[in-house]
């Protein structure tokens, strides 16, 4: 019998596909951005970094920064009635426009 995988990125081969003109490159800049604690930023996961990626369900979600941890941020998001603290390195975050 086959065992079906349960893992992190399990269903996601289309909601992390981003189109090659569409996807930005891995920028040295993009991966040293830094952002001050209040600040809103949107969970947008490049799909070409796995490390400090955030799970797939919150892509595309607003939050607001609320501290350090590492080289990665802690985002404060609300789900529901519950609110989730995120770590995420900067490269998966974007800053709202």
């Amino acid at each position: 019998m086959v065992r079906k995988t349960s893992g992190l990125h399990r269903k996601t081969r289309h909601k992390l596909r981003k189109w090659r003109s569409k996807t930005p490159p891995v920028t040295v800049s993009r991966m040293l951005q830094s952002f001050s604690i209040g600040e809103r930023v949107v969970v947008d996961i490049h799909p070409s970094v796995q490390d400090g990626r955030p799970h797939p369900r919150f892509n595309g979600r607003v939050g607001v920064v609320v501290g350090r941890q590492g080289e990665g941020y802690k985002v404060l998001i609300r789900d529901g009635n519950a609110e989730k603290t995120l770590v995420s390195l900067p490269i998966h975050l974007k800053r709202v426009a």
